[in-house]
């Protein structure tokens, strides 16, 4: 008998070792990395780039690099006024991009403003990103550089951001007539603004809350299946009350993997102590692949 238990437990191990993991989505919401007062704020936008020393001579080059700097600003304007509490007061002179000189305490002071945001660089080029299957592609690739004041006109925080977007393809005739007849700035003033606009997004990405989704993978033993469908349907609490019993489990993968499954349900949930604590349990009762890497990744966030 007790070999025969011995031969089950074998099986049983050989099995759940060629069994294939599934892959679950979990998206985990974080909040924003950094932020403003937490009561009614007030924010001035203003430009601080020159653009006469971008030092471009092409005037039709420079109207979209102009257009370029106030899309950022404008939606510079528009994402912080997405924020609680947050007023924005837009400065800049959308026609001309005149550059303001102005103390930024004195404006801050004439504003009642808590904040001012400065636009001190912005720049775009259309560069060739590669070349596959006799077919060149490009990119739009810009970058700006704001810089967040405080209203005593000192403290300020340097917010820069790049974007790397798709911008068009054309069949390749070789290297050299590619790196002369190619998309430009001047002729693509729409692609600049939106690219623009993405630069700006990710120059303010720490104020704002997000989300990760990770392709986490399952142990999908025939004993852990009723569990994932639970997981799968979203059900959460189901599934941790099928998974609890398999932690006391007397065989030491079982119980390392039901440790594992449920770090994955308790990071779906959010509870990313819970889950790091039950990885850590994974881990420690068999040392697996799956547990270390959750456990990496959610220690860092």
């Amino acid at each position: 008998m007790k070999l025969l238990k011995l031969a089950c437990i074998i099986l049983l191990l050989f099995f759940s070792a060629c069994t294939v993991p599934l892959y679950v989505a979990v998206p985990v919401d974080y909040t924003a990395k950094l932020n403003l007062r937490p009561d009614s704020t007030t924010i001035v936008l203003i430009n601080q780039f020159d653009l006469s020393q971008a030092k471009i001579t092409n005037l039709k080059k420079l109207n979209v690099i102009k257009a370029g700097a106030i899309a950022a600003i404008n939606y510079a304007g528009l994402e912080l006024g997405q924020l609680p509490h947050v007023k924005v007061i837009n400065l800049v002179d959308s026609a001309g991009l005149a550059l303001n000189t102005d103390s930024v305490k004195l404006t801050a002071l004439k504003y009642k403003a808590n904040y001012v945001l400065a636009l001190k660089n912005f720049t775009a080029d259309i560069g060739l990103s590669e070349i596959a299957n006799y077919t060149s592609y490009y990119n739009t690739n810009t970058a700006v550089d704001f810089v967040l004041y405080e209203s005593n006109g000192i403290y300020h925080r340097d917010l820069k951001g790049t974007a790397v977007d798709a911008q068009s393809e054309q069949p390749y005739f070789g290297l050299l007539p590619t790196l002369l007849i190619h998309p430009t700035v001047k002729g693509n003033k729409q692609s600049i603004k939106t690219s623009a606009e993405h630069a700006t997004e990710n120059a303010l990405q720490d104020y704002f809350p997000y989300t990760i989704t990770h392709n986490r993978p399952l142990y999908n033993d025939a004993i852990f299946l009723p569990a994932i469908k639970e997981i799968q349907a979203g059900n959460l609490d189901k599934a941790d009350s099928l998974l609890q019993p398999f932690l006391q489990d007397k065989v030491p993968q079982i119980a390392s993997k039901a440790a594992y499954n449920l770090a994955v349900v308790y990071e779906s949930e959010g509870d990313i102590d819970a889950a790091i604590d039950l990885a850590q349990q994974s881990s420690d009762k068999y040392r697996n692949e799956f547990a270390t890497a959750i456990l990496a990744e959610l220690k860092e966030e």
